[in-house]
């Protein structure tokens, strides 16, 4: 055991020997929560701990003006925890053993209108760094978390400091709306666990250029599509985008924003996403753009294989500046140009009888790709054979009717020569020795 919990532990032996002796003392006598923790020289903060403490349970959604306590479990606490903060002061969450604690032990603190997570393996961490007796002691102990607004120590502004805070486990947040939506601010991040949400982005958090970017993130990249509506939850759509990555943002008509905000009129945004998956969507107003754009990417390859570049994939000719996510709120940009070449045409002939026209597989001799044809009639007719990450291949196939060699000339023995084709003139006869055949088995002299 360590000196922290050995402290902690002789500490309640002795209020357990304190308080036993004045509990037969007169009313008179009885020393108050202030005297006591004077008397022994306990936190400052332990008599509020003890005796202001309110329950503490998932999901919390309350205005803070002042230090608040809870008493929690570490049920609660294993959860992992994610906490919103609106407000443009700060506030801090602390969590601590006992209220005896003098340090407690673990402090998140959200910056004015943010959302600060710690998740479970962070939590966990510190019980695992406990023997078995300090952990069996900690968790038969009630944690008390300690929750209070501060100003940055270079704000002059004297006035309260008052905002909403909401916990919720670690990766869920506050289901927003239509009906009850959460404001949309600059740099904040909000947990979508729900199918869909919607926030509400007012003419304050609007930039006076209208400039933004909406960015996705997704730890399996699975997608979310996200829209914009004006006026209202159901307004006008004024922009779309399918958001797949982390690294591509979406960037809305800053005009019509700009407008929206000189005419005082909201703007919603709407995010969509599968049911049972967790991400996370980001707003930043005036994006910054790094000085120098990466080096431009210029590749081609044959028609059938891909190119790749920034988590995304292409099939085909394509040329575009790539605007790419860095960090928070800036932004670089990439030219990329790709281009599929098309695969050289070439000619072959088959035949069919007219029953095998129905469905048969073609396969190209020199790629050895095959596909199924189904033919109503003997054509021309171009096929296009593919095959994953391989070169596409094209033939203009000709499939022609098959016939059989007439029965009178099926004597001849194996020393002979074969009958074989030949076309003439666009006509196609059966050669023997020196004799010519039509396709009818009439001989030509």
């Amino acid at each position: 055991m360590d000196g922290r919990m050995k402290k902690i532990v002789n500490i309640i032996c002795l209020l357990m020997v304190v308080m036993g002796a004045f509990s037969q003392a007169s009313p008179v006598d009885e020393l108050t929560c202030e005297q006591l923790r004077d008397t022994l020289g306990l936190p400052h903060y332990y008599c509020d701990c003890e005796e202001n403490s309110s329950t503490f349970e998932f999901p919390l959604e309350r205005e803070v003006n002042d230090t608040v306590w809870y008493t929690a479990s570490w049920d609660d606490l294993r959860q992992g925890i994610s906490a919103y903060w609106f407000s443009s002061c700060s506030i801090t969450l602390e969590a601590y053993a006992t209220c005896l604690s003098k340090s407690p032990t673990f402090t998140l603190t959200v910056g004015g209108n943010q959302m600060r997570d710690m998740d479970v393996a962070k939590i966990n961490e510190k019980l695992n760094g406990m023997s078995e007796r300090e952990k069996e002691l900690a968790l038969t102990m009630k944690p008390h978390i300690r929750v209070y607004p501060t100003r940055p120590s270079n704000s002059s502004s004297t006035t309260e400091c008052t905002g909403n805070v909401y916990c919720y486990p670690f990766d869920e947040g506050p289901q927003s709306t239509c009906g009850d939506p959460l404001p949309l601010r600059h740099g904040m991040t909000y947990v979508c666990d729900d199918d869909e949400n919607d926030y509400r982005l007012d003419k304050a958090q609007i930039a006076t250029t209208g400039k933004c970017f909406i960015r996705w993130m997704q730890k399996d990249g699975l997608p979310c599509e996200v829209w914009l509506t004006l006026d209202s939850c159901t307004g006008d759509t004024i922009g779309t985008s399918t958001l797949s990555d982390s690294l591509h943002v979406f960037c809305p008509d800053s005009t019509i924003l700009k407008q929206a905000r000189t005419q005082n009129r909201p703007v919603w945004l709407h995010v969509r996403h599968a049911a049972g998956i967790v991400g996370r969507i980001y707003y930043y107003r005036n994006p910054k753009y790094t000085e120098e754009a990466l080096p431009a990417t210029n590749k081609n390859v044959c028609l059938g294989k891909t190119l790749s570049a920034n988590m995304r994939t292409y099939t085909s000719d394509t040329s575009f500046v790539d605007t790419l996510w860095v960090k928070k709120d800036t932004l670089t940009t990439m030219n990329v140009t790709f281009t599929f070449k098309q695969p050289i045409v070439r000619n072959d002939t088959i035949y069919k009888t007219r029953a095998e026209l129905k469905s048969f597989r073609y396969t190209d001799a020199k790629t050895k790709m095959s596909i199924i044809l189904k033919l109503t009639d003997f054509c021309d007719t171009l096929v296009t054979l593919t095959k994953a990450n391989t070169c596409t291949a094209r033939v203009q196939l000709a499939v022609r009717e098959k016939v059989n060699v007439p029965t009178d000339l099926e004597y001849f023995e194996s020393e002979v020569p074969r009958a074989y084709k030949q076309i003439q003139n666009g006509q196609l006869f059966i050669i023997i020795d020196d004799r010519k055949y039509t396709l009818t088995g009439q001989q030509i002299k």
